[in-house]
């Protein structure tokens, strides 16, 4: 059975130092842009030269995160920076972006990607997508289930990467509009404000942030998957806090065993939020799971005097000849795990002494200072014949060995193949003046709506649950669920396969895997805003995929989106909330009905529209999504109707408006009307 590699955050150099003295097999950092944690002290590009050395020399494996959403002008940097690491030596990028993905491979064909949460990797069939892209690992979402690790782990192209240890956003893989939309920081762009650590209501206070994961009691379980990497978040905590839980993890790791509740208990020190949950690994998901920085919480992880990292030692064995006529000459090995690397040093021939030779004790005694380094002597042997040499050479000749081991344990970098990237000519300006709309419910679906739509789009139950309304017309389509896991997929493909049968000829859909579903069921499909498009390069990807047509992300704005050339037509948000959260744990359940059984919530059905309520009084529209799952949108909707989108098809959403509402909405659309009342602009 494999061992999987431990994968430690860093950071910070200390932080970094502190994961190889720890145990780490694997380190992921950034740079100081470009990643989803830039408050973190991060890198910068000399200190990740000085970071990926130091760990080569230790045999631990480096992987850079460029794991955001990037802006156009981005790319190029962003593809720069990746060839200047690559001929450093790093090992891997976490990237969440498809067009910079498919950039990078195509220029850099060695490179090994990694896909990040955020690229949407939910199951099999979106392992398959992300393994044609040109990944090699896709990191599982932290709301899959044990069952769905050991899936995919048997069944994906590429390796599975799986977090154990860290914080949980609360929503799904971190996908949300929330801090963006609330505060202008982006959470896909590595700038969250963590709005969700905030009090909320629902029927009672209801703390919507997630106590921190740990899988340390399940780790027997977790190694029988086979998966590839086990992953401890935390590139904004100390190094104390590194340290600490990597070393916990790497015992647990190497005796096959689940953590004792001593060890639980010194985890909890270094951080938790009212202790911590496994709730989504083991299908108890529940209020639990719930939690927040507490006093005590503080108090148990009170600042320590931090540690002193980086004194991890690799044993060096050292054996000199010191005889006079000859050069003087060391040969040192090292061990590295299971492997040895030996070097050699020569020095000035040595001349025979007349009085006073120097000793084997004092040569011995040189040679073994080696605190500078990363070797720790583990045994000096000397021979000699008494001669004489100023000590200044047999120091010159230990630093000489101990830079040649160094170049051995580091490797050499070759630089990395680069191939030209044609810089194809733009797919052009398609233009649309379609107009596309999410309805949450049929019965909101007006006769003006059903005639000022091109397209509209239903939630698959919704779509199923009135065939005899929506079959009439070709403009009505499904909108897969958000999110589907393994066990759930063939629920979702039969369910989908009912709609294409009773005429649906369009989906609406928000990641891999349904875009390939969608092809396989002969439905046209076309993008969601959930799909986080923000430049033409990623629009390709998913063009490739089999995508008609896309709404941009609404964190672009509309003059990006409108001088963005495609090859399909593009969409912006024209009205409507936007839908900020997709909650593997149920709101609806937990906070407003209080039922303790997930299969038999009867809330749900008879309150299709929840409320969470936040400390101004705003309250924000929840839900109910496919599989108990829950989609929170923004308090008040998006209009833009009097905004000039020359060429965009416009894009609505509606969740909670009753029937006029609908119609009064279209009005103002056609008419153009400036925006009254509370709404969001782009």
């Amino acid at each position: 059975m494999r061992v999987p590699e431990l994968l430690a955050p860093a950071g910070s150099l200390s932080a970094l130092r502190a994961a190889v003295d720890a145990g780490a097999d694997a380190v992921y950092f950034g740079a100081q842009e470009l990643n989803a944690r830039r408050y973190a002290e991060n890198f910068t590009e000399e200190s990740l030269a000085d970071a990926i050395r130091y760990c080569r020399l230790f045999g631990v494996k480096t992987h850079v995160v460029l794991n955001t959403q990037l802006y156009a002008k981005e790319q190029e940097p962003a593809a720069g920076l990746a060839e200047r690491l690559l001929s450093l030596g790093a090992d891997a990028f976490i990237v969440a972006d498809l067009g910079l993905a498919a950039l990078l491979k195509k220029r850099f064909p060695g490179i090994a990607l990694h896909a990040s949460t955020q690229a949407c990797g939910q199951n099999v069939i979106s392992a398959q997508v992300l393994s044609e892209i040109g990944f090699c690992r896709m990191v599982a979402p932290r709301e899959l289930p044990l069952r769905d690790i050991r899936t995919l782990c048997r069944n994906s192209p590429i390796e599975t990467e799986i977090f154990v240890h860290g914080a949980l956003c609360v929503s799904h893989s971190g996908q949300c509009l929330f801090s963006s939309v609330l505060g202008g920081r982006s959470g896909n762009r590595g700038e969250c404000a963590q709005p969700c650590r905030l009090p909320y209501r629902a029927r009672r206070p209801y703390a919507l942030s997630l106590k921190d994961l740990c899988l340390a009691a399940h780790i027997p379980e977790i190694l029988e998957t086979g998966v590839a990497s086990l992953k401890i978040e935390g590139r904004m905590k100390s190094a104390d806090y590194v340290y600490g839980v990597v070393s916990v993890y790497r015992r647990l790791i190497d005796e096959r065993r689940p953590a004792t509740e001593r060890e639980l208990a010194a985890l909890a020190e270094l951080f938790s939020r009212s202790g911590f949950t496994d709730g989504y690994f083991t299908e108890r998901i529940s209020a639990d799971m719930l939690g927040v920085r507490t006093a005590e919480d503080k108090k148990r992880s009170a600042v320590r005097e931090a540690g002193d990292y980086g004194k991890k030692r690799l044993p060096l064995a050292i054996e000199g000849t010191f005889l006079a006529g000859r050069p003087a000459v060391l040969r040192g090995t090292v061990t590295r795990g299971d492997e040895a690397f030996s070097a050699e040093a020569s020095g000035p021939v040595c001349e025979k002494a007349e009085d006073a030779p120097l000793s084997e004790q004092r040569i011995g005694e040189n040679l073994s200072k080696l605190g500078s380094t990363v070797f720790s002597a583990a045994g000096v042997h000397v021979e000699t014949d008494g001669i004489r040499m100023p000590v200044s050479q047999v120091n010159a000749l230990r630093r000489a060995l101990c830079a040649a081991l160094e170049e051995k344990l580091a490797g050499k970098c070759p630089a990395p193949e680069r191939r030209p990237v044609l810089q194809a000519a733009p797919s052009g300006f398609v233009k649309s003046e379609a107009k596309s709309a999410y309805f949450a419910f049929f019965d909101a679906v007006t006769p003006r709506a059903l005639a000022f739509f091109d397209r509209i789009f239903l939630p698959l139950s919704e779509y199923l649950s009135h065939l005899d309304g929506v079959s009439h017309s070709s403009k009505i389509g499904i909108a897969l669920p958000p999110v589907a896991f393994d066990h759930e997929l063939a629920q979702v493909r039969a369910t989908a396969a009912r709609a294409a049968a009773a005429g649906c000829r369009a989906a609406l859909v928000s990641g891999l895997w349904q875009c390939r579903l969608a092809g396989e069921l002969g439905l046209e499909a076309h993008g969601d805003l959930r799909l986080n498009l923000f430049h033409a390069g990623s629009v390709e990807v998913y063009r490739g995929l089999g995508l008609r047509s896309a709404v941009l992300s609404p964190e672009i704005g509309i003059p990006a989106s409108v001088g963005m050339a495609s090859g399909i037509p593009k969409g912006y948000v024209l009205y409507g909330r936007l839908p900020l959260m997709t909650l593997e744990k149920c709101i609806i359940r937990d906070g407003i009905a209080a039922l303790p059984d997930r299969g038999e919530c009867r809330y749900c059905d008879s309150h299709r529209i929840s409320y969470l309520t936040d400390r101004t009084g705003a309250r924000f529209p929840v839900l109910r999504a496919f599989s108990h799952r829950n989609v929170l949108y923004n308090s008040v909707p998006v209009y833009m109707a009097d905004k000039p989108a020359a060429g965009l098809f416009g894009h609505c959403i509606f969740t909670v408006e009753m029937r006029d509402e609908v119609d009064g909405v279209i009005a103002s659309i056609e008419a153009r009307r400036p925006a009254s009342g509370k709404f969001k602009r782009l």
